[in-house]
């Protein structure tokens, strides 16, 4: 699936065994496997990324809500800060962009929902910045809890000042963990009859 992936969602059977380094003929029977179950399409001698795959990726969530409630969220901080916005979450060694309000076409490649970015230390590493021309500001959520389960930032050209959208970085990261924590209590609360 990662090299599909890579390979913009749709490759032949030589590209993607040499992408993942397996025989063809192993290549050849894990791509029928998955296209019995949906996950991977096949169109003439190539393979894309199915329909399953989309299904089973919308079903995934690090905690309850929260990409329900990201988007409204997202979309009202790149406004405010006319950059662009991502819920970032920890995902092994990286961070995974699970929701963005993108506000320039470069970013849709690079932060896209789906990508990875390294980390140091749970944010967006500096090197990474740097080599892409970013600085990214943000803000940790959190989880009624007490656990921070991401990250709200912005992404904007290196030459801007993080320190002009801290403050708003923060205070929406904040109204986002309270609304995280209110459909939290909701969910626990028994309705009346």
């Amino acid at each position: 699936m990662d090299a599909l992936a890579r390979h913009q969602g749709e490759a032949g059977l030589t590209q993607l065994a040499d992408s993942c380094s397996l025989p063809k003929a192993t290549t050849h029977r894990l791509l029928e496997q998955l296209t019995e179950l949906g996950v991977v399409r096949r169109r003439e001698n190539r393979y894309g990324i199915g329909a399953q795959a989309f299904r089973i990726g919308q079903a995934w969530q690090p905690y309850p809500r929260l990409l329900e409630l990201a988007g409204s969220h997202l979309q009202r901080l790149a406004r405010a800060t006319r950059a662009s916005a991502l819920l970032a979450v920890s995902c092994d060694s990286h961070l995974l962009i699970a929701a963005a309000s993108l506000t320039e076409p470069r970013h849709e490649t690079l932060l896209r929902p789906g990508s990875t970015v390294p980390q140091r230390t749970g944010r967006f590493s500096a090197a990474w910045q740097a080599e892409h021309g970013l600085v990214v500001t943000e803000a940790p959520i959190w989880v009624p809890s007490g656990e921070t389960i991401g990250s709200l930032a912005v992404a904007t050209a290196g030459a801007a000042k993080p320190y002009s959208m801290a403050e708003t970085v923060a205070r929406a990261a904040h109204t986002f963990s309270a609304a995280l924590e209110a459909t939290d209590v909701t969910s626990r609360t028994p309705t009346a009859r």
